[in-house]
C-alpha cells in the first residue's frame, strides 16, 4: 500500500483523539472526565473571582481617590491576573488529561504531579497578594 500524506494525521488520530475503549474502563475515562470538568470549575471560580474583583473595585471609587495605589487602580490589573490564571488552570487540566487519557491507553496511570501542586500555589500566592493589597489600601484610606 502506497503511503499517503495524510497518514501521520490518521496516525496521531486514531491513537489521542479517538479512543475505543473496552467495557471494562468505561469507568475510568469517565473518572478521567470527571477530573477535567473539576479543572473547569476550578478555572470557572477564578474567572468570576477576577470578574467580581473588576466590578468591586471598580465600584470602590472614594471622593478624593488617589491616583497610584487604589481600590480603583487596582482592580483592573488584578482581575487580569485572575483572569489569567483561570485560562492556565484550564490548559494545565487539558494538558494532565491528555496526558493520562495516553497513559490509559498504553494500560498505565500517572499519580500526583507538578499539575496540581502549581494550581495550588498560585492560587495560595495569588489569595494572599490580594489580601495583602486590600489590608494595605484600606490602611492607606484609614490615614
Amino acid at each position: 500500500m502506497k503511503p499517503h500524506w495524510y497518514d501521520p494525521i490518521v496516525k496521531f488520530w486514531t491513537r489521542h483523539i479517538s479512543l475505543t475503549i473496552d467495557e471494562a474502563p468505561h469507568r475510568d475515562h469517565l473518572a478521567l472526565e470527571r477530573t477535567f470538568l473539576g479543572y473547569l470549575r476550578t478555572s470557572l471560580q477564578f474567572a468570576m473571582t477576577g470578574v467580581i474583583i473588576a466590578q468591586l473595585f471598580t465600584l470602590q471609587r472614594s471622593i478624593n481617590p488617589s491616583p497610584t495605589f487604589g481600590f480603583h487602580k487596582l482592580g483592573t490589573p488584578l482581575a487580569a491576573i485572575f483572569v489569567g490564571l483561570a485560562i492556565l488552570v484550564l490548559l494545565i487540566g487539558a494538558f494532565r488529561v491528555w496526558k493520562q487519557q495516553n497513559a490509559m491507553v498504553r494500560g498505565k496511570i500517572y499519580s500526583g504531579g507538578w499539575e496540581i501542586s502549581t494550581i495550588m500555589l498560585l492560587s495560595l500566592t495569588l489569595t494572599l497578594a490580594l489580601f495583602g493589597l486590600v489590608l494595605a489600601v484600606d490602611m492607606l484610606k484609614e490615614l
